[in-house]
C-alpha cells in the first residue's frame, strides 16, 4: 500500500511539472521609428501642430500626454497615430484645453 502510494506521488509531481521554455510574449514592442513617425503625423494636422504633445511608448502600447483645444482634435490625434503601421493600442491621456495656448513643437 505504502509502494503504491509514493508511486502515486511520484507521478503526481512528475506531471506538474511545467513547461522547459517560457510561453513565447504576445507583446510587440513599439520602436522608436514609429515613434517619430506618430509624431509626424500628429505635425501634419493644423490644430494639434502647434500643440506640445507628448508621444511616447510603452511596451505594445502609444501613449499620448498633453493639451488640445478640442475633443475633435483629442479623437483626431488618436487616428492620425493609428495610421503608422503596427500601432493598434493607443492610451489616450490627452486633455481638452480649449483656453490653454498652444507653444510650437
Amino acid at each position: 500500500m505504502k509502494q503504491a502510494l509514493l508511486g502515486c506521488l511520484a507521478i503526481l509531481v512528475m506531471g506538474c511539472s511545467g513547461p522547459t521554455e517560457p510561453p513565447p510574449t504576445s507583446i510587440q514592442p513599439i520602436d522608436s521609428a514609429k515613434v517619430q513617425a506618430a509624431k509626424l503625423n500628429l505635425g501634419t494636422d493644423a490644430e494639434l501642430a502647434p500643440c506640445n504633445i507628448q508621444v511616447s511608448a510603452e511596451n505594445d502600447m502609444l501613449v499620448l500626454k498633453g493639451g488640445v483645444p478640442s475633443q475633435a482634435g483629442k479623437e483626431r490625434a488618436e487616428t492620425l497615430v493609428k495610421k503608422v503601421e503596427g500601432i493598434k493600442k493607443v492610451a489616450n491621456h490627452l486633455e481638452v484645453q480649449p483656453n490653454t495656448a498652444q507653444t510650437p513643437l
